[in-house]
């Protein structure tokens, strides 16, 4: 068979917690292999929680919702965007 397509999508400002978790989403359902985030990783307010969002979509085939449940279970377990991180 041929090889997979590559597609990429970059340049995305940093937006809320869904709309880039949706993005991965669709990616890799139009046949992207992986993603390339950075602001919106790293501008997140809880950046832990979006890298297993997003992971979870791509790597595990995590729907939106249940990548959006990951973000926001890990954001509270944290505290992050509160100003106070917890270990």
């Amino acid at each position: 068979p041929p090889p997979p397509a590559r597609r990429a999508v970059a340049g995305a400002q940093p937006a809320a917690a869904r709309p880039p978790i949706q993005l991965a989403w669709n990616a890799v359902a139009h046949g992207a292999s992986g993603v390339d985030m950075g602001r919106n990783i790293f501008q997140s307010d809880c950046p832990v929680g979006m890298i297993r969002a997003v992971r979870a979509v791509v790597h595990e085939n995590a729907s939106v919702e249940d990548g959006y449940g990951i973000y926001v279970d890990e954001k509270e377990r944290t505290g992050a965007g509160r100003g106070v991180l917890q270990q």
